[in-house]
């Protein structure tokens, strides 16, 4: 019986553990979400951008380009590139700022050598980061004292005087010898007007919307609109819609969103023109998450558009959609 008792308790306590691990994997995970992470010195015109989303699946582009690498079927130069995906989970969490981190799974996209527009290309391996590797995550707030000279240089700190504690997420690799800054990402507060100009998308909200919200991230040329609904009982379903000009082929689809979430009933859509996917999943709380992303081929305009709500039945996201679009 008391062996039986043990065991018992025993698995229970893996089981805690265990569960432990996953919040503390998705909050930091979800804590460098939305970050833009680069690796670069600072000078020249190589640099390794990652992305990385709140379930640990990322993204990596590196670009090295050589202006003086010419001939006369490419007088423009040469430019080293990569695009590479993969996933990363959390293998320990040493103290208060400081985790390990695995690369899982590291694959490069497929690509091959090609001149165009006087510019050569060509495709290579390295973006700083190998799979199994396992890098130490750095939250802001760490002593530079614990970094190695060299990754000090990768984390820039060398760049400010008297800087005794990192400013920025780091993410650095001793085998690869490579450094991830992660920098917040830095939306602009616009009037309606000012987003139009900015980024030639119109939104043409419902005549219910309220607290809206205009924003813009330049470097992307990503334009976004926030806004709520009041509902009968008191409540309010909140809207993220988002929009980018983007050139695309027959039935293909990207998702501009932002939000990386367990999607469930996903299915094709369309309405007019327009082609996209439909999902839907739960949030953290009690309410639910409704996506729909579509693409509008006569403007070449891809859209995002997700809303918050208790309750999803009834919802018309599609003529929220088609509004927005002002059909």
């Amino acid at each position: 019986m008391r062996k039986t008792i043990a065991t018992i308790l025993c698995l229970a306590l893996l089981a805690m553990t265990a569960a432990g691990c996953a919040d503390t994997a998705t909050n930091v995970f979800s804590s460098l979400a939305g970050l833009a992470w680069s690796y670069c010195s600072g000078a020249g015109a190589w640099s390794s951008d990652l992305t990385i989303r709140a379930d640990g699946s990322f993204t990596c582009q590196y670009h090295d380009s050589d202006m003086g690498d010419t001939a006369e079927n490419y007088p423009d130069g040469t430019v080293y590139f990569g695009t590479f995906s993969g996933r990363m989970s959390v293998a320990e969490q040493t103290d208060e700022n400081t985790w390990k981190i695995r690369v899982d799974k590291l694959e490069r996209e497929p690509a091959k050598e090609e001149i165009a527009d006087g510019v050569r290309y060509i495709p290579t391996e390295g973006c700083g980061l190998s799979e199994d590797d396992v890098m130490m995550l750095y939250a802001p707030g760490t002593p530079v004292s614990v970094l190695s000279e060299e990754m000090q240089l990768w984390a820039h700190v060398m760049d400010q005087e008297n800087q005794e504690t990192l400013e920025n997420w780091f993410l650095a690799s001793e085998a690869n010898e490579s450094g991830f800054v992660g920098y917040p990402v830095v939306w602009e507060d616009l009037t309606a007007e000012q987003l139009a100009e900015r980024s030639g998308l119109t939104f043409s909200l419902p005549e219910d919307a309220g607290n809206a919200v205009y924003l813009y991230l330049a470097g992307e040329d990503l334009a976004e609109v926030r806004f709520s609904r009041e509902l009968a009982d008191g409540g309010k379903d909140v809207y993220f819609v988002r929009g980018k000009k983007q050139t695309m082929e027959n039935g293909e689809l990207i998702d501009i969103s932002g939000m990386y979430y367990d999607w469930t009933d996903v299915e094709k859509t369309g309405f007019g023109k327009c082609y996209g996917t439909f999902g839907r999943a739960r949030t953290d709380g009690e309410a639910w998450v409704e996506q729909l992303l579509w693409y509008d081929p006569e403007s070449e305009l891809v859209y995002s558009l997700a809303v918050f709500t208790a309750d999803p039945d009834g919802l018309d996201i599609v003529g929220v959609a088609e509004k927005i679009m002002g059909k």
